[in-house]
């Protein structure tokens, strides 16, 4: 399909009013404009024409400009009350169209997820509510004020995040700043011996450590930039240590930490911990650190 231009549509719009004044049936090529104008997503056009033939129709005739992509468009613009108006008309000429039937459908779910203008959505829940509402709080637990003690300068350093931090902070463009603030939490939650959520981020960083070392490294076909990882994203973390030892990539002892932090990471699901009766360790923690240090350490040699 060509590309749609004002001019053209507005000549359009113009012939379909003279067929309109004149008498003549004008649905056909109103539909095709209809159309044509929906699969360009110009539906503030669609509208524009539908306003335009307003001014030339009768009341009875302007239930002949109606179309279900007249009511997509509506939709898509958020102007959900005449499109309710104009639902509730397509229905009572076609009860059984199948577009308008599932255009109806997804109206209804947007009015009922939509809020009021500047609503927060987090309104929606009662503990969003202001602190005074609610009773005067507990003392801050033993076990976490002494946890709140583990971060400092100190501690950091003993964890080589400066030194690991500079060399992220190499990475490209396109994935420094995910990386950066990745691993900032990461080393937060290291430090306060969050075993699961310690878990869950090294396994996000370790897929994105390794998507950016086999594009530098194996850049496929079609890539526009050497660094450019949106190719390896969308593989998993087992197939992407797979593909790393296939092509010697990474060292062996740091791809046996990797399939080890692989297999803690999995404890992340309470499920998995209560069926196998296991659960995920300090030292298991430790190990899925210990891989990011290495990935980081090869990926930025």
């Amino acid at each position: 399909m060509q590309r749609l231009l004002k001019p053209q549509v507005q000549k359009r719009a113009e012939e379909i009013k003279r067929l309109i004044l004149a008498g003549v049936a004008f649905e056909k090529p109103l539909e095709r404009l209809y159309l044509d104008l929906s699969l360009a997503g110009r539906h503030d056009w669609t509208v524009q024409v539908y306003q335009l033939l307003l001014l030339y129709t009768g009341p009875e005739d302007r239930k002949r400009l109606l179309h279900p992509a007249l009511l997509q468009a509506f939709i898509s613009l958020g102007l959900t009350t005449p499109a309710m108006a104009i639902s509730q008309e397509l229905l009572k000429q076609n009860p059984h169209n199948p577009e308008t039937k599932k255009l109806t459908r997804s109206l209804h779910t947007r009015k009922e997820n939509t809020l009021p203008a500047y609503t927060p959505v987090a309104s929606l829940s009662k503990y969003a509510a202001p602190n005074s509402l609610f009773p005067k709080p507990h003392p801050l637990p033993p076990k976490w004020q002494q946890l709140s003690q583990l971060l400092t300068a100190e501690k950091l350093a003993e964890s080589h995040y400066f030194e690991k931090r500079r060399q992220l902070a190499r990475a490209p463009k396109s994935c420094r700043s995910a990386l950066l603030q990745t691993f900032d939490e990461l080393v937060c939650c290291y430090l306060l011996q969050q075993r699961r959520a310690v878990a869950a981020l090294c396994g996000a960083l370790l897929e994105t450590l390794l998507a950016l070392l086999i594009s530098k490294r194996h850049p496929r076909k079609g890539s526009t930039s050497r660094n450019d990882i949106s190719k390896h994203l969308d593989l998993h973390l087992y197939d992407l240590i797979g593909y790393c030892q296939q092509n010697a990539l990474l060292q062996p002892a740091t791809l046996k930490l990797l399939r080890a932090a692989r297999m803690q990471r999995n404890f992340i699901h309470p499920g998995k911990e209560l069926l196998e009766k296991s659960s995920l360790t300090a030292a298991g923690m430790r190990i899925c650190f210990l891989a990011v240090l290495e990935v980081i350490d090869e990926v930025f040699a």
